[in-house]
């Protein structure tokens, strides 16, 4: 049977469509791994389930229901999604449930909200929405006269829902959306014990931060360890601030930690509350507040050099 030009070109198409639509193209290139490092001071910082990811990628979410960035608040059972109104200079936190969508009441006094450019820290007091009562709201509201800056924010939202700490770090990108972030050292990640453990109502406890050197006008993460007969002990509250040499002077408010299990990179200890050096620091205190489950709490003041 003899088929014409045009027919040929059809049945040609055709195949060439049905080749396109069935065929799944290369499989997209697999992530680099992070090489293990050798010691505790030189690690990936890759912690797993119930642990955080310090690399830039975090992962990604479109804008939340308000319009705002959303950042994984506590493993995945709460949300935060932050919005700002530059000309009410007032920045509003939306605690929202695992679907990342839903309202989730809370009973907290309010949440503070810490933002790295310009340097600000701003307490967000409860705003019931239509409904909300009984001591809980799932909206938190304040003001700052740096949040008049009209720019993409980075930051922390850290509060305390009965006993149990959360802390989430976002970070503004254009075209609305927002990612939830792990808050990166870069290649100075290095976790730092300062002194002497401590010892306290029969714990020992090792004081420090992440990072070798500290900046000022940067970030720092205090750290914690806390162990008992040789075993991790994850049922401590730990907060820290940053005080002036002099401990005279709050340079950053007290945020709570989250605490971080062992993994193959580090030991267990308390970390994610991340606290901006001012800029004209030259030494300070970081002040480490430690509650333990079974005991009383203690205050612990550790001086650190800044350059």
């Amino acid at each position: 049977m003899k088929m014409s030009l045009k027919s040929a070109w059809t049945v040609a198409t055709a195949f060439a469509i049905i080749g396109v639509l069935g065929c799944g193209g290369e499989s997209p290139p697999q992530p680099t791994q992070p090489s293990n490092a050798s010691t505790e001071a030189e690690h990936g910082h890759d912690h797993g389930p119930g642990g955080h990811d310090h690399g830039e990628g975090g992962h990604g979410h479109a804008a939340g229901p308000h319009g705002g960035t959303v950042a994984d608040w506590g493993g995945g059972k709460y949300h935060v999604e932050f919005t700002v109104d530059h000309g009410k200079q007032e920045a509003t936190v939306y605690i929202l449930g695992s679907d990342e969508k839903s309202p989730e009441p809370i009973a907290a006094e309010s949440v503070l909200l810490t933002i790295k450019d310009p340097q600000l820290q701003a307490d967000l007091l409860p705003a019931p929405l239509e409904g909300e009562g009984e001591g809980k709201a799932s909206r938190f509201v304040g003001q700052h006269e740096g949040l008049a800056t009209v720019k993409e924010y980075e930051g922390t939202i850290s509060g305390v829902i009965g006993e149990t700490p959360y802390a989430g770090n976002f970070k503004e990108e254009a075209a609305g959306h927002g990612h939830a972030h792990g808050h990166s050292h870069g290649e100075d990640d290095a976790l730092v014990w300062e002194g002497e453990p401590r010892q306290h109502a029969g714990l020992v406890i090792k004081l420090g931060h992440h990072g070798k050197h500290l900046h000022a006008g940067e970030e720092v993460e205090p750290a914690v360890s806390i162990t008992r007969n040789g075993e991790p002990v994850a049922d401590a509250k730990v907060f820290n601030a940053l005080v002036s040499a002099d401990g005279a002077t709050v340079l950053a408010k007290e945020v709570p930690t989250v605490y971080e299990p062992t993994t193959s990179e580090e030991p267990a200890h308390y970390a994610q509350g991340g606290l901006m050096i001012p800029q004209e620091a030259k030494s300070l205190l970081i002040r480490f507040r430690i509650v333990p489950a079974d005991g009383e709490e203690a205050t612990f003041d550790v001086p650190v050099s800044v350059e």
